[in-house]
């Protein structure tokens, strides 16, 4: 067994004399695993003059070149040696290193672990640095054992004099322990160069009205049909709403006609296209495809007999400005139709006249004249004749309201259908519903002059949650990160799979402890602190910078004082990183830095390592178009999506990106 620490040897002055300068002098042997290094540079010159370089510590072996109980630690086969020789000032020097297997006990055994087949002593030598600069070699491949400790020792050479180093350093030993391979949670490719997504693209959904008005059989009672009163014969008018067609007829004609009606005057340009006996919308706009039937009675005084009726179909619009190009005004607007199909009309009828009344409970609106106009413009007037139904006898009644206000104001809508025919002296009238429940309050427009930026006014549904689309195609690390946070955090911030809204953090919040409005920039700098004890991105991220998840602009940020996910340091977020991978793959992973062992996922926020340019990219336009567009105030919700990974069921298994649009 070799010592631990070899002894430090000096020849003497005669065995010094005794080596011949020069080509034809016999070179210094060197036995395998004995104490004289080897003459890997050739014959060496001995002169009293000419010092031998010395190397007085052992060899230092990464990375990360870090040391557990005086043993070098390394996650490598390949590992580096490095050492340092000391010889005079200026003279070029090699380091020569040889690496041993080591007993039960970690101390250097004799058998030398071969290392290059460049030489005859399989030991590896650096190339030529100045005395006193680490000299270093890496590890060919193949030659080191995970999960082994060895022992290192190297000597010097003074390029300069062509004097060997007569000793070997002290050993030093060091362990190998290669981590498993990492699995990333996401894969993704490198940014694409162009995108189809549109990240402000809003897709209507079908809702359920909450008041849609007295509806036949709707809350399992008769009480939908409203009357008039007699009139001087003693006859009167009833009016009746269902969501069903009265006959098979009326359904059919209906069918036919409504959607080529609608093709003729849609005020939301997307309503024709839906199916018919459903109702939808986006943040400024609705289709009520699900307004049902509107029955005039024509009947005597005791509802008996019948003499007549006349079917009508029913569509309503609304559509809510938000900007100038809209309107041509700074003012907002809100315009409102409803589009009405005579389906059937009986001659003991003598024909049918309706009025379309819309109403408000605005504080300071300017509401037009209601306008009726058949689809080719020639008629003006509501009233239909023996005989005329079908989408040629289509009508829609348009009405115009302006905000006039200042701030914000909600306010609710409701409408009501008066009906009359020729043959009697009555009108029924019933009501159409309103904007909805005092507890709901789907249709009710909200207008504001806040949100802005150079969207001066504007008004939306605040009932619909709108949806901020990542573009995972330009920006994939990006959303490879919030898709994950999503999946994995308990509350799951933003995710609508998860009907998880985000709010936004807007002005007059007036949420910070100190008083004032609480910004982004405030929670941010508590989960990505900056400064010499901030956070540092992992160095495996090109250009990595610090990205937080749940936004900063947003309540459920780990930042936000008395917020549902308050975090004192971003310490306690869930820590990952992205990095490039194998044939041109990155990958979403656990950090693994600091001794962090990975995500719990009970954490309550996110904080990774993404490249920069993603990470900002991601949400730029947010605060920029998204805000004002979608009227967002402080504490609205809204949705994240990002579908390039969202075809994913779930993650428990490694997501793949996909390609959108």
């Amino acid at each position: 067994m070799i010592p631990a620490t070899a002894r430090r040897r000096r020849l003497t002055v005669g065995a010094i004399l005794a080596i011949v300068i020069g080509s034809g002098a016999p070179g210094i042997s060197h036995a395998v695993g004995s104490d004289s290094p080897p003459a890997v540079h050739g014959p060496g010159a001995r002169t009293v003059a000419a010092a031998e370089p010395n190397t007085p510590n052992g060899p230092e072996v990464g990375p990360p070149f870090t040391k557990t109980n005086n043993v070098w630690q390394t996650d490598t086969t390949t590992p580096t040696l490095r050492n340092t020789v000391i010889a005079p000032s200026g003279h070029k020097t090699t380091a020569t290193f040889e690496v041993h297997t080591t007993d039960s006990s970690g101390k250097p055994t004799a058998t030398v672990v071969k290392l290059t087949d460049e030489n005859q002593w399989g030991v590896l030598v650096s190339g030529e640095v100045t005395a006193g600069k680490p000299a270093s070699v890496k590890v060919p491949a193949g030659k080191l054992k995970n999960g082994v400790t060895y022992a290192v020792r190297s000597s010097g050479y003074d390029v300069t004099s062509n004097v060997y180093e007569s000793d070997w350093s002290p050993y030093s030993t060091f362990k190998i322990n290669v981590p498993p391979a990492e699995k990333p949670y996401v894969t993704f490719p490198a940014p694409q160069a162009t995108s189809g997504i549109d990240s402000l693209a809003q897709t209507p959904v079908e809702f359920t009205r909450t008041d849609p008005g007295p509806i036949r059989g709707l809350r399992g009672d008769d009480t939908s049909r409203r009357c008039s009163a007699p009139d001087a014969d003693g006859r009167k008018v009833c009016i009746e709403i269902s969501r069903d067609a009265p006959t098979a007829e009326d359904a059919a004609v209906a069918k036919r006609a409504m959607r080529q009606a609608l093709r003729g005057a849609d005020l939301v340009s997307w309503c024709a296209a839906k199916p018919d006996g459903k109702d939808y919308m986006n943040r400024g706009e609705a289709c009520l495809k699900n307004v049902g039937y509107a029955t005039l009675i024509f009947v005597d005084a005791d509802d008996l007999p019948r003499f007549g009726t006349a079917t009508f179909a029913l569509s309503q619009q609304i559509k809510l400005y938000n900007r100038k190009s809209d309107t041509g005004t700074d003012r907002a607007e809100f315009d409102q139709q409803l589009t009405v199909v005579p389906t059937q009309i009986d001659a003991a009828t003598e024909g049918v006249h309706l009025t379309w009344q819309p109403g408000d409970n605005c504080k300071d609106c300017t509401s037009s004249q209601v306008k009726w106009s058949s689809n080719d413009g020639l008629n003006t007037t509501p009233h239909w004749a023996i005989g005329e139904v079908g989408a040629p006898y289509a009508m829609t009644a348009k009405s115009q309201t302006i905000w006039n206000g200042t701030g914000k104001e909600q306010f609710d809508l409701g409408w009501s259908l008066l009906g009359s025919v020729d043959a009697g002296n009555a009108h029924a009238q019933t009501s159409l519903g309103t904007s909805g429940d005092v507890r709901v309050r789907e249709l009710a427009p909200r207008c504001d002059d806040i949100a802005g930026g150079s969207i001066k006014t504007g008004c939306v549904f605040p009932y619909f949650k709108p949806t901020w689309t990542v573009d995972t195609n330009l920006y994939p690390a990006a959303g490879a990160y919030y898709w994950l946070l999503q999946e994995k955090l308990p509350s799951h911030p933003g995710s609508r799979k998860w009907d998880s809204l985000v709010t936004y953090l807007g002005p007059g919040n007036n949420a910070d402890p100190d008083g004032g409005d609480w910004t982004n920039d405030d929670s941010r700098g508590i989960v990505c602190p900056t400064g010499t004890s901030g956070f540092k991105p992992n160095p495996a991220t090109p250009d990595g910078s610090c990205d937080e998840y749940a936004p900063a602009s947003t309540y459920q940020s780990g930042g936000m004082p008395k917020g549902p996910n308050q975090v004192a340091s971003g310490k306690e977020c869930a820590q990952l990183y992205t990095k490039p991978m194998t044939g041109g793959t990155w990958g979403l992973l656990a950090e693994n830095r600091d001794g962090y062992t990975g995500p719990k996922w009970n954490e309550k926020c996110g904080r990774g390592s993404v490249p920069t340019d993603q990470n900002t990219g991601a949400f730029r336009d947010l605060g920029i178009k998204f805000v004002p567009q979608m009227r967002l105030l402080d504490k609205d919700g809204f949705f994240i999506s990002d579908p390039g990974f969202e075809h994913c069921k779930n993650a428990d298994t490694v997501c793949a990106w996909k390609k959108v649009g």
